[in-house]
C-alpha cells in the first residue's frame, strides 16, 4: 500500500481518469476507431425507442410517436447491417477497392 501525502491521492485519481479519457479519445480518433462507439449508439437508440413506444401507448402525439419509432427502428437495422459488413470486412483481411472507369488511376486527384 503506497501512501501518499494528504490531498495527492485526489490528484492522482484526476489523473489516472484523464489518462483513461484521453486514451479512450485517442482510440476513437483512430482510423476505425468510431467503430467502438457502436453498443453505446445502439443503447441510446434502444432508449429513444422504448421512450417513443411508452409515449404512444400512453397517447401523447401518437401519429408522431408511429413515425419515430418506424425510423428508429431503421436506424438500428442500418446500423447493425454496417456494423455486420465491417466485421466482414475485417475478416476479410483486405480492403478492395473497386476499379475507376477510363483507367485512370484513382490514387491521382486532378
Amino acid at each position: 500500500i503506497k501512501l501518499y501525502p494528504i490531498g495527492s491521492s485526489a490528484k492522482t485519481a484526476w489523473r489516472v481518469i484523464k489518462r483513461i479519457i484521453m486514451s479512450f479519445v485517442q482510440e476513437l480518433l483512430k482510423p476505425g476507431g468510431g467503430i467502438a462507439l457502436i453498443p453505446y449508439i445502439r443503447a441510446t437508440i434502444v432508449a429513444l425507442l422504448l421512450m417513443v413506444i411508452t409515449m404512444g401507448i400512453l397517447d401523447v402525439a401518437r401519429v408522431h410517436m408511429v413515425v419515430l419509432a418506424f425510423l428508429s427502428g431503421g436506424l438500428l437495422i442500418s446500423i447493425s447491417m454496417f456494423e455486420k459488413a465491417w466485421n466482414d470486412m475485417q475478416g476479410s483481411g483486405s480492403i478492395k477497392v473497386a476499379s475507376v472507369p477510363g483507367g485512370k488511376d484513382p490514387d491521382k486527384t486532378d
